[in-house]
């Protein structure tokens, strides 16, 4: 009756990744996660405890989330597979600019 809910989102942010970090590759945490860079790949949460994500105003996402709670501030280009993100003009023109989109 009074014992500790076990849903409950993660109240502390254990890693960071700052303005201006890059990240290319998946990332697997447990606990807390903020985003304030680009992260190009998935992000999942793991442990035993269901895992916290924010994505700030100034973070990039280009990939799967697969976290228990996301507050999203930021920028999410793309979600699915790799290969439909991949295929996303959206991800294209960012990586590539629009003018390299168009002529494909």
């Amino acid at each position: 009756m009074f014992g500790k809910d076990s849903k409950k989102p993660q109240s502390r942010i254990d890693s960071l990744i700052g303005v201006g970090t890059e990240i290319e590759g998946n990332i697997s945490f447990s606990g807390g996660l903020r985003v304030d860079g680009l992260v190009r790949g998935n992000i999942t949460s793991t442990g035993d405890q269901p895992g916290m994500l924010v994505i700030s105003e100034h973070a990039e996402v280009e990939g799967e989330i697969r976290v228990h709670h996301v507050m999203v501030n930021g920028k999410v280009l793309e979600s699915g597979t790799p290969e439909q993100i991949r295929a996303s003009p959206a991800v294209q023109e960012a990586y590539l600019g629009s003018e390299e989109v168009l002529h494909e």
